[in-house]
């Protein structure tokens, strides 16, 4: 546990999770992705905002930001009751001064306390609704700035200054953990520039307000495009969601390559409570993604997706979630609190203009023949089959015939039982990359992916290998790495 000696409250050790504090941080070397991922794709004037999601401890310049809507502690029991565990931090005074007394006033601990209580209270869960009732930010206030910093626009000397937070923080104040405990909050910082640049301003507003940067959640949108599914649901839906597969294998390969990072599930747990916060694309939620746009290039609206599709190092959401109707979006999950978001605006602004203009890097018509050549137009084998992370007895039988031989060394080592949640980026080495879409053509290509994958499957059976070093090479030696990223840009 982490104890917050200011406010006297127990933080569960996975907030640290939460704070990014054990993610990635600085590329190891040479970024490929600056190299591969072209510069120009940044939008002037994107038509839609971009919204980043920070998940913040409530530290007092946090806690600053908002306010009970009617300005009082009335406002956050508005049955006009005060409850005995409220009562005892205003000893002397009678419940009327109490709800009278303004939240501004208060000393954080104090603001943080009512607000503990009133989240017991709550009668709906942190899944039926996340939002801290009665809440909204504040008008404006006065920010002690210790470190020089620019931010939307404008040069901020140290010292005092007015920032309005209505201007870039949007929608509900909401917990940041399952519990409905307000030790950390989750806001949403949106402004309409660039996914790339949204996401540095994001970082920009953590360092003008002084308090440590946060791990981001970013969210790029698209508009359905509608007409084009009904012109050819099943081609136009498998097109998005092979470009969504191929976003989120880059988002992982960069987690490797620029990060030092391996792929893995991540839980929290609190109690007898342990709750699933992380993990890579499903095969399951890739088919379920393009069924999504399938159902409504032919019509068929069903039940919104509210967060089922969200687990991945990129989520997807559909229209359900945005304000704006017939939008689609990509929820960017793995910019870590030390992240260099040089690496990750390259990568947010290329995704952002390659959907918003339905050019994905791959053409229609080469989608057209991976599908009908290698799958007879089944798009849910397609994709199910050509997304490396598929469980281990069906990665290891699927395998080029080379690497089918080692499955004697993968029981004896146990390596998929160690590895079911773990290292789950050494499935890339037994995956067949031979059908990728990027690949299927290129017989050259998938021999050299081969002989890469049997030299790195060498290499893990040797007992002093390293799976960083060994992925690494793997990833950098069978070209899969340079070959996906450049197939973003539109």
């Amino acid at each position: 546990m982490v104890f917050d000696k200011r406010s006297g409250f127990n933080f569960g050790g996975s907030l640290l999770f939460w704070m990014g504090l054990v993610f990635w941080g600085m590329p190891l070397f040479g970024s490929t992705a600056l190299n591969c991922l072209q510069p120009f794709h940044k939008l002037s004037h994107p038509k839609y905002d971009t919204a980043v999601e920070l998940e913040m401890v409530s530290d007092p310049p946090v806690l600053k930001l908002f306010t009970p809507k009617k300005g009082s502690i009335a406002g956050i029991f508005e049955r006009g009751e005060v409850p005995d565990a409220a009562r005892a931090l205003f000893p002397g005074k009678t419940d009327k001064e109490i709800l009278q007394t303004e939240w501004r006033d208060l000393a954080p601990y104090k603001q943080l306390e009512i607000l503990r209580i009133q989240g017991k209270e709550k009668s709906t869960s942190f899944f039926e609704d996340r939002k801290i009732p009665n809440m909204k930010y504040e008008e404006a206030l006065f920010a002690d700035v210790k470190t020089a910093t620019d931010f939307l626009g404008k040069h901020y000397p140290e010292g005092l200054h007015t920032i309005r937070p209505p201007e870039f923080l949007k929608g509900d104040i909401e917990y940041m953990g399952p519990f409905n405990f307000p030790g950390g909050v989750e806001l949403h910082f949106r402004v309409k520039k660039s996914a790339g640049e949204t996401s540095q301003e994001a970082r920009n507003f953590q360092k003008l307000i002084g308090v440590n940067p946060t791990h981001q959640h970013v969210y790029v949108v698209a508009p359905i495009p509608q007409k084009r599914l009904e012109k050819n649901p099943v081609l136009i839906g498998t097109q998005n969601a092979e470009f969504y597969r191929r976003v989120n294998l880059a988002a992982e390969l960069m987690t490797i390559m620029e990060f030092g990072g391996d792929i893995k599930e991540r839980h929290s747990k609190n109690g007898g409570l342990e709750t699933h916060v992380f993990g890579a694309l499903k095969p399951s939620n890739l088919v379920k993604m393009a069924d999504y746009l399938v159902e409504r290039g032919k019509g068929i609206k069903g039940e919104p997706l509210k967060d089922q599709l969200k687990m991945a190092w990129v989520g997807f959401r559909g229209a359900d979630k945005f304000d704006e109707p017939d939008l689609m979006g990509m929820e960017f999950r793995s910019i870590s609190a030390l992240a260099d978001l040089k690496v990750y605006e390259r990568l947010l602004d290329t995704v952002q203009k390659a959907w918003l203009q339905q050019k994905m890097g791959i053409s229609q018509e080469k989608i057209k023949t991976w599908l009908e050549e290698k799958y007879q137009g089944n798009y849910q084998k397609a994709l199910k089959d050509n997304w490396y992370q598929n469980t281990w007895p069906e990665v290891v039988s699927k395998a080029p015939s080379e690497l089918r031989s080692e499955v004697g060394f993968l029981n004896r080592q146990k390596l998929s039982a160690r590895n079911d949640s773990e290292n789950t980026e050494l499935k890339m080495l037994f995956h067949d990359w031979s059908k990728d879409p990027l690949f299927f053509e290129d017989l050259n290509q998938q021999e050299i992916i081969r002989k890469a994958q049997v030299k790195a499957v060498k290499e893990l059976k040797k007992k002093d290998g390293d799976i960083q070093t060994i992925m690494t090479d793997f990833l950098t030696e069978s070209g899969i790495y340079e070959a996906t990223l450049k197939s973003l840009n539109p």
